[in-house]
């Protein structure tokens, strides 16, 4: 039997809070000349580039190629600014359940609207992102289903395997959707943007507080 787990990283892998988003909200400020711009842009499960167009709309900006580009290049020098600060810490037992998890073989990937290249900033910093096979990332789609379609189909090209048991694990309502958009067994975790009875109106699979509430269900 083949078990293929997709993690969700903001609020599930990655402590969600006022601080998560500074890097992002950084960049974007610097390039618009602005302060606030991001106040009021709910980012929670969107890709990093659709929350980037709203914000060139509340600026009155067209989303263009070199308005991205210059963008990109703001937000590695923000990632790497912030890299040794604990603007990224680990939530609840994500680090040791996942390492647990790699240690008996078990496939890994990713599905988040973060860039790639947030990703691997955010997931180095407690240690994890070596962990993971790959991932669909905000470069993939503007559309959480499509970046999670994108995140089985290059797990698929990687391993050659097909999966009898999928898993999608997040703490937002478009998680558990994902989830049954692929197939997969949801595991909602309350760690994050969305409430415990918000996340229980959905009806996932299982609903923790604690990774280690899910551990039956792949370590012996």
């Amino acid at each position: 039997m083949s078990t293929l787990i997709f993690f969700d990283i903001n609020g599930t892998l990655i402590k969600r809070d006022e601080r998560t988003d500074i890097p992002f909200s950084n960049a974007v400020n610097t390039l618009l000349s602005t302060e606030n711009i991001m106040e009021g842009v709910d980012t929670s499960a969107r890709s990093d580039k659709d929350v980037f167009m709203e914000v060139l709309g509340k600026a009155d900006l067209e989303f263009g190629e070199k308005l991205w580009q210059d963008f990109l290049s703001l937000y590695v020098k923000q990632l790497d600014k912030f890299s040794n600060t604990d603007v990224w810490r680990e939530n609840a037992d994500a680090v040791p359940f996942v390492k647990e998890l790699k240690k008996e073989d078990i496939t890994m990937a990713l599905i988040t609207g973060e860039l790639s290249l947030g990703a691997e900033y955010k997931l180095k910093k407690i240690g994890l992102w070596e962990c993971f096979l790959t991932g669909g990332y905000g470069e993939d789609g503007l559309r959480r289903f499509d970046i999670a379609e994108k995140a089985f189909e290059k797990v698929k090209e990687t391993t050659k395997k097909n999966y009898d048991k999928l898993y999608v694990i997040g703490d937002t309502v478009l998680d558990i959707q994902t989830a049954r958009h692929l197939g997969a067994i949801s595991i909602a975790i309350t760690t994050g943007s969305h409430s415990r009875e918000k996340l229980m109106a959905e009806e996932p699979d299982y609903c923790i507080d604690r990774f280690e509430q899910v551990k039956h269900l792949f370590l012996k």
